[in-house]
């Protein structure tokens, strides 16, 4: 199918191509001073064969600067184009002083026709008096009383994804989570509450999403593939019609139960005298980009900083605003592919010492452009501080654009990801679970909107510790090793055992002399203290803890067991146990079945000094203000249900 949809467009294609070469080419390309390729027919089939057959446009503009340098003259869709990844170059287009020559996107019109976007909306209206009034009315839409709003939305929503996340995580043994579709329902009701006052379920929510996606596809094939290639791919062409009617027929019926004075964004939309079918598309556009385009962006930050735990662990702790800042903005740097910014030329103009004609295309490779050396150091490295330590990358890096065609809802972003980023992080920890190849080389597809050739699934985790507590021979080490063999932690087992032999005791000793015992107990909540510290930010399932020893001293160290309460090992970790937030303590009830001696463990002398030994437990906890979960059932799967309903269970 591939060969032969190749030699049908060929057959159309050379006789167009030898057209331009003798008598178009001269004509536009004048005396363009740019580097590139002849081109000739050969060079220009090559160049389609490439653009609609092999590569992504990001791709292909990636291709031709390597092989002629930063700004490289090609030719796109039957049209004489300038691309470049050169930072200086960029900036006169999108803010210099000739920026307002470029504030038209090169495109097809039958394309943009077909997906409505045809002299309406925002995002690819050449129209420029239409564009002008519809962009101040997205900005007034999106000014900083619909930012706060945003923000405050944004912690409500991120907060009950997390409780959905939990509630689907139990269903498998090893929980994970389609963090973009989270982030997309996230954005999506955010913009739907601030922009349009209304509210969707779940269910229609991700039937809302599922047509946005869709949408995205069919916006590729009709804006970048010549019409007359649409009758090659009659399926896809049907495809995807039927999905531009899908979302348009969706948008209608968000339109039936507006108020038109709901918001500020539709008070000015009803406000300034657009037509219907303007109204629609405006809505539409803000769905399609409120919704994507902060989602991906959150979705490559998170995986890229599963690469980089210290980065995490610096902003769970911190609430340094511009730490937080600096990681989306590297994170956007850094997503693999990258976008592109594709421009038209109003009239004749000089950038750079380089002639531009009107109508000539400009396409802008900010993936190349920020992965070069030239303008990033160690450009390939994930290093929020360098956004820090030079404010002025974030004008090189412009991954929502520069000048007066800006994203207009770049503030607006920046806002909601970083509300919905820390809640999340605060929450959960997540990791790949294919993490052999680096998130730097994961692939996309970015014709029109970015997105992930292949949707990552991560495991999820709720930040917490889980501390198994109990008498001696009540199956706590089993239950870690089992819990540890389906979750991404860390386990940390007791250490009394490697304590015993180090300062040469036994069972026998540590029952009958106080001193060696008070000894050895406050050695082993000492250890324990300093390995909770070390494992501070990780999930970790604890076979041991301070209160082992505390409850052991009760019973064997007379009244000197008080003494532990008198140090600062002591103190630290009954603190931590108290943040039911990030500790959950299980105490395991003794059962006959489990008592079995290995000539290292002490023994109780009867059941009954056994199941005294819980009672302790109970007691301790009760008294310092520790809650705990029972569990007292003796199959492992049984135990291992009981930690994950309370791991996963609703706190927010």
């Amino acid at each position: 199918m591939f060969l032969i949809s190749v030699l049908i467009a060929a057959f159309f294609i050379i006789p167009s191509v030898y057209f331009y070469n003798i008598f178009l080419v001269p004509m536009l390309t004048g005396s363009q001073s740019i580097r590139g390729p002849p081109l000739n027919i050969f060079i220009r089939m090559i160049m389609f064969i490439q653009l609609h057959f092999i590569y992504t446009v990001p791709e292909f503009t990636e291709f031709w600067c390597r092989h002629y340098g930063d700004v490289v003259g090609v030719w796109m869709n039957g049209e004489y184009t300038i691309i470049t990844c050169d930072a200086d170059f960029a900036q006169q287009i999108l803010c210099g002083n000739n920026s307002k020559n470029f504030i038209i996107r090169m495109g097809n019109d039958h394309g943009l026709k077909e997906i409505g976007m045809f002299q309406h909306g925002i995002i690819w209206n050449n129209d420029v008096t239409k564009w002008t009034l519809q962009k101040r009315i997205f900005q007034v839409g999106l000014a900083s009383n619909a930012r706060e709003k945003a923000f405050k939305i944004a912690v409500e929503k991120t907060r009950q994804e997390i409780n959905r996340i939990k509630t689907s995580a139990l269903k498998d043994n090893k929980p994970t989570v389609d963090l973009l579709n989270v982030f997309r329902h996230i954005t999506l009701a955010i913009v739907l509450e601030v922009s349009l006052g209304i509210q969707l379920d779940f269910e229609k929510s991700q039937h809302l999403i599922d047509c946005v996606v869709d949408y995205f596809k069919a916006w590729e094939f009709f804006l970048l593939k010549p019409r007359f290639m649409w009758l090659f791919f009659p399926l896809e062409f049907f495809h995807h019609r039927e999905s531009v009617l899908k979302l348009q027929e969706e948008i209608r019926n968000i339109i039936s139960i507006l108020d038109p004075q709901a918001t500020t964004f539709l008070s000015q939309l009803y406000g300034n005298n657009l037509t219907s079918k303007e109204i629609q598309q405006s809505i539409l556009e803000m769905v399609l980009a409120g919704t994507d385009t902060s989602s991906v962006s959150l979705y490559y930050t998170v995986l890229l900083i599963t690469e980089n735990k210290k980065i995490v662990n610096q902003l769970v702790d911190s609430l340094d605003d511009s730490l937080l800042e600096a990681v989306l903005r590297e994170s956007m740097r850094l997503m693999p592919v990258g976008p592109v910014i594709i421009r038209k030329s109003l009239n004749d103009c000089e950038i750079s010492g380089i002639h531009i004609k009107a109508s000539t295309n400009i396409v802008i490779s900010l993936a190349r452009m920020n992965r070069n050396q030239k303008w990033f150091d160690d450009p390939l490295k994930f290093d929020p501080q360098r956004f820090i330590k030079n404010e002025n990358l974030a004008t090189i890096s412009a991954p929502m654009g520069l000048g007066p065609k800006t994203c207009v809802g770049q503030h607006f972003a920046m806002v909601e990801m970083k509300a919905i980023l820390p809640e999340l992080l605060k929450e959960f920890m997540f990791t790949r679970i294919d993490e052999t190849r680096p998130i730097i080389d994961t692939r996309t597809r970015w014709d029109v909107a970015q997105q992930p050739v292949e949707k990552e699934i991560l495991n999820v985790i709720p930040r917490k510790k889980i501390v198994l507590v109990g008498a001696h021979s009540v199956g706590k080490t089993t239950l870690a090793k089992f819990i540890k063999s389906h979750i991404n932690g860390i386990l940390v087992t007791e250490i009394a055992r490697n304590l015993i032999k180090e300062l040469n005791l036994n069972a026998d000793i540590l029952r009958n002399d106080p001193d060696k015992s008070l000894e050895f107990q406050a050695a082993i909540i000492k250890a324990q203290c300093v390995k909770e510290e070390e494992i501070e930010h990780e999930l970790a399932i604890l076979d041991r803890s301070a209160l082992d020893a505390i409850i052991y001293a009760q019973a064997f160290c007379k009244k000197r067991w008080k003494e532990l309460l008198d140090m600062e090992e002591t103190n630290k970790c009954l603190e931590r146990y108290r943040q039911k937030n990030k500790y959950l303590i299980f105490l395991i009830e003794p059962q006959k079945e489990c008592l079995k001696a290995d000539g290292v463990r002490m023994m109780p002398i009867d059941y009954e000094e056994w199941i005294s030994f819980s009672t302790s437990f109970k007691n301790l906890m009760n008294e310092y203000n520790i809650e705990f979960n029972t569990i007292n059932v003796l199959d492992l799967n049984q135990r291992y249900s009981i930690v994950m309903n309370a791991l996963f269970a609703h706190t927010i």
